[in-house]
Formats: C-alpha cells, structure tokens, sequence
C-alpha cells in the first residue's frame, strides 16, 4: 500500500527546526533534494506571511526624528524670544530713596548715535558723562554709585588725617554720600567733591571749612544766594588750610590748587579772592571777589557736569 504524504499546505506550518530534523530522519525516506524544496517552500511561505517590517535604514531615521524636531523647536523659540525683547535694558534695582531709572533716563550718550555706549563714571581722571542731575545729590533723592565712591575715597582721607573739617563741621556731609544716605538740605555737588580730590591728589592734607550751608543753618556772606545755599547747597567748596598752611585766596598754596583745577573744571566755575592775589591768566574759572581768609572754588554757573579728564 502507498505510503500516505503529508500535504505541501499542512507541512509549511512547520518550524525550520522540525523540517531539518524532518530532512536528517530517515524514517521518512525523503530525497535531499525534495526535502529541500520543501524547506524553501516553507522558508518563501513564512516570508510572504511575516508582518511587513521597517527597513533598519529607516527605524534609525525615524528614531532621529524626535531629537532633531526637538532641536527644532528650541531654535524657533529662542528666535522668536529674542526678537520680542525690547530695544533697550532698564534695570529693576531701586535706590533706597528714588529710582535708578531717573539716573538712566538722564545719561548723555557719548555721541549722537542711538547705539551709543554710555562709560561709567571715573574717579582718577574726573571724566563722566552722567549729567549734573544724576550726579548732584541736592537735587536728586538718591545716592548715584558714582558719587557714593568718590565719597568713601574722601573718607578715607579723613580717617588717614589729610581731610579736616572746621566749626561748623562740614565733613559729616560727605559721610552721608559715603554710606548712601539722603539727608535732606546736605547734599553736596558731584564737582565739589571732585575738587577736594584734586585738592588730595595735589598736597599732603586739606582743611575745608564750608559746603551746604543748609545742612548747618549758616547763612552767611552772600546769604540765601550764595552758592553754599542756593538750589539745594552744596555746590560750593571753601578751602582754609592747605599742607597746614592757612590760606588768603593769593598765596603760594592757594594759586597752586588754582592751577591745577583751572584746565579741569567746567567753563563758567566760580572763583573767589579776585582783590586777594595778582592777575593771572584763567582758562575756564570766572573770579568774583570775596574775602581773603581761604579759597572759594563753586559751580553754581558752571556748564559741565563734572571736571574734565
């Protein structure tokens, strides 16, 4: 009797392992080659029958989408972040007593363009270009950075004993400034205290016997129109003692400071003692006369800012 045959459909069910053990049986007396055809007809069978699959080529392709859409979209946001940023900084610091914008709105830039860089402020060559108001702490009712550093650095003459004061005392005034402090009617104009720096860059110690005369109740000389009272106070400097030595507005010691402030201070700069001393060429200050027992320097006329470099 004819040996019966498994048909070709049931064997392609089979798993490869089982058609190779089928291949190596010889139970089943098949022939190597009709074995084999069975095995790749089962093989082309499974391969039309498999779940389609990704090319490897295109999972790696796909699996980079996120990143690159993520990279994407930072770039886009960062983008759109910066050109929704306004055309100008402004700061949210505020001053003990006032507001810093005050200080920025009144800034000069250094040149007619509106890009501009403002530069600080500097002590050493008495160069700025904040205008007088942000700079004159009679006037404002805050302590600018600027003038809060120029004040500690005249505090630490006083604390070496190069700086002095006199009756009434004047030199609380610019250790309010120094600690940032607005006290009112003390205040004291930004070239005021440049010019006493000057003044200690120049001799070996300085006595100054008035400033704001508001802040001590005097009301002398030129009373409520001098400029140690006027719009504030503060926007004048009298100078008695210079290297120890007491000054006339006519002496050695007092024509020297003259000629060190003269080529520095703004055009206008009021000088007293004019019937105290010779004639002497003057590039920017303006004498006036005055009594000769020290040097008056002011700047209640003057046209700068602050000294020039």
């Amino acid at each position: 009797m004819p040996r019966s045959r498994t048909p070709q459909r049931a064997r392609r069910t089979f798993q490869p392992a089982l058609e190779v053990e089928a291949l190596e049986t010889p139970t089943r007396q098949r022939s190597g080659r009709r074995a084999l055809r069975e095995v790749r007809e089962h093989r082309a069978w499974a391969t039309r029958h498999k779940p389609s699959a990704v090319p490897a080529r295109a999972q790696r392709k796909s699996s980079r989408r996120p990143w690159f859409q993520g990279m994407l979209m930072v770039l886009v946001a960062g983008l759109v972040g910066t050109a929704a940023l306004p055309a100008y900084a402004s700061s949210d610091a505020t001053p003990e007593n006032g507001d810093v914008r005050v200080a920025l709105a009144v800034q000069t830039l250094t040149s007619g363009s509106a890009n501009a860089t403002v530069p600080s402020a500097t002590r050493e060559d008495y160069s700025v270009v904040q205008s007088s108001v942000a700079l004159d702490s009679t006037q404002t009712g805050y302590v600018s950075s600027t003038v809060q550093t120029l004040a500690a650095k005249l505090m630490g003459a006083v604390a070496a004993g190069r700086l002095v004061g006199y009756t009434p005392n004047h030199i609380p005034e610019i250790q309010y400034l120094a600690e940032g402090k607005v006290v009112p009617n003390c205040g004291i104009d930004y070239r005021v205290l440049q010019s006493i720096d000057v003044a200690l860059n120049t001799f070996g110690s300085v006595g100054v016997s008035d400033i704001n005369r508001r802040c001590t109740g005097q009301i002398l000389g030129a009373g409520a129109a001098s400029a140690h009272y006027a719009d504030g106070g503060g926007h004048a400097v009298d100078f008695y003692l210079l290297d120890g030595r007491a000054l006339t507005g006519g002496d050695a010691q007092s024509i020297k400071l003259i000629r060190a402030l003269d080529p520095i201070v703004p055009s206008g700069a009021g000088l007293g003692q004019i019937g105290c001393r010779a004639s002497m060429s003057l590039q920017n200050f303006a004498p006036f006369a005055d009594t000769c027992n020290h040097l008056h320097i002011d700047f209640a006329n003057a046209k700068g800012a602050a000294l020039k470099e």
